[in-house]
């Protein structure tokens, strides 16, 4: 609060004016200043329950997401013979049973040329184009430029179309070895060159596997989409063995997404209780007691869990083991899940997931809620715009205080100096007195 420049007090009243101004301003200020102060403690609580509602729900959130896609979606994919193949499933695969038989592998393409005495020796003038399947590039050589130096500029080359050249040291000299950095046909290399010719070390080839008899041939060892959303990386071939890859849904997963969401939501759930409970000891609330949007956000929650889905084999979380104790928590029978995951997990997949599932609406609930823009969100603009309007009205009691201790020390100047002229017309008086008293004696 700003102070007025008026310090001089009680001139002729002898009156502590500074104190009583001090004493009359603060008794004006003190109930709003209370108000105030027990409005913006409010508010704040208020805002800060609100965000922790908003964080636990965000948290159920995240764990709804993920139900599909790292839990319930999840396949794995087993192979009877791993030293053939090892296989990878996506959420996209079906549960179910391929036979592979792995005729043959990808190799790529290395050619190696002519002896030279050492690295150092010159290769000699001229044109060095390589092929690498359809593609080719070039590398001009010097007179001066050496094998070690030919085998720089193929490397180093900025159109080098995907051949590695290296030096291998032999009995009988230095020789330039070229490989693909591609397998397959496809990739197979070719020399243009007076240098020095070249020769097959390995002849480049294709993958080529049977799947449930029907051929696929592959520039790579690792075969995507012959089987729906199961990748197949082939390490060796062995004709006439078959081996079985067995997709199946992730029980273990899909078991620890369903435990995160029910530890999720009986987490929001203790939240919420904690801020809206009423403690008879204390006859106080909590921060959120009566707040009709949590109240009704719950509400919703509840009705979804609830809720009987279109989903085949199981339509309600009761089914799977999922049940609501007394005190509204979530608790899950394992044995019950488990037989319903092993029987049909298909079914389990879209009680929580498929259109209308369990999840889909749980999800719409906190979004409505707790998402952006959301009811909550809502909420909370009003309570900021509250807390700022609390601010507003502490600058205008400051204002209104400056003006009345401006009015309250005009008025104790008037008061003095009304004082002060009395006490002079009494000392005249005095004066007086004293003086024909002396003229008598």
């Amino acid at each position: 609060m700003a102070t007025s420049s008026v310090t001089s007090s009680g001139l002729g009243s002898g009156l502590d004016v500074d104190s009583i101004v001090s004493k009359l301003v603060a008794a004006d200020r003190s109930a709003t200043d209370t108000r105030l102060d027990a409005t913006e403690l409010k508010t704040n609580v208020q805002i800060s329950a609100l965000g922790s509602m908003k964080s636990s729900m965000s948290s159920l959130g995240t764990v709804l997401t993920s139900l599909n896609v790292s839990g319930l979606g999840k396949r794995t994919a087993t192979v009877s013979d791993s030293s053939l193949l090892t296989a990878t499933a996506s959420n996209t695969a079906q549960p179910g049973s391929t036979q592979i038989e792995v005729l043959s592998l990808a190799k790529a393409h290395k050619i190696g040329s002519g002896s030279f005495a050492s690295s150092s020796a010159v290769v000699g003038e001229g044109s060095f184009t390589i092929g690498v399947g359809s593609q080719s590039f070039s590398v001009n050589l010097s007179s001066t430029t050496t094998v070690a130096g030919l085998r720089d500029a193929i490397n180093n080359a900025s159109d080098n179309k995907g051949v590695t050249a290296t030096l291998v040291q032999e009995d009988g000299g230095v020789r330039l070895v070229l490989t693909s950095k591609n397998t397959g046909t496809a990739s197979a290399l070719s020399v243009t060159s007076t240098a020095t010719s070249f020769s097959d070390l390995q002849a480049a080839s294709d993958a080529q596997i049977k799947v449930d008899g029907y051929t696929r041939t592959s520039s790579y060892n690792t075969i995507v989409g012959v089987v729906d959303g199961v990748n197949i990386d082939l390490l060796k071939a062995q004709v006439g063995t078959t081996t079985t890859i067995t997709v199946a849904a992730d029980q273990k997963a899909a078991t620890d997404a369903i435990t995160s969401f029910v530890d999720a939501y009986n987490s929001l759930l203790s939240t919420y209780k904690s801020l809206t409970a009423y403690d008879a000891a204390t006859s106080s609330g909590g921060a959120l007691m009566g707040d009709a949007s949590t109240r009704a956000a719950m509400q919703a929650l509840r009705s979804g869990l609830s809720s009987s889905v279109d989903s085949g084999t199981y339509q309600m979380l009761s089914q799977i083991g999922i049940s609501t104790q007394l005190d509204g928590t979530l608790k899950i029978d394992s044995d019950k899940l488990s037989a319903a995951l092993s029987a049909d997990s298909a079914s389990v997949q879209k009680l929580f997931n498929g259109t209308g599932g369990i999840a889909t609406q749980l999800s719409a609930t906190l979004k409505n809620y707790a998402g952006d823009d959301g009811q909550f969100d809502t909420k909370l603009d009003a309570l900021n715009k509250q807390l700022q309007k609390v601010d507003d009205d502490r600058d205008a009691l400051d204002l209104r205080m400056e003006k009345a201790e401006t009015r309250y020390r005009a008025q104790f100047s008037s008061l003095d100096s009304i004082v002060s002229k009395y006490n002079n017309v009494a000392s005249y008086l005095d004066q007086m007195d004293n003086e024909r008293y002396k003229l008598k004696s």
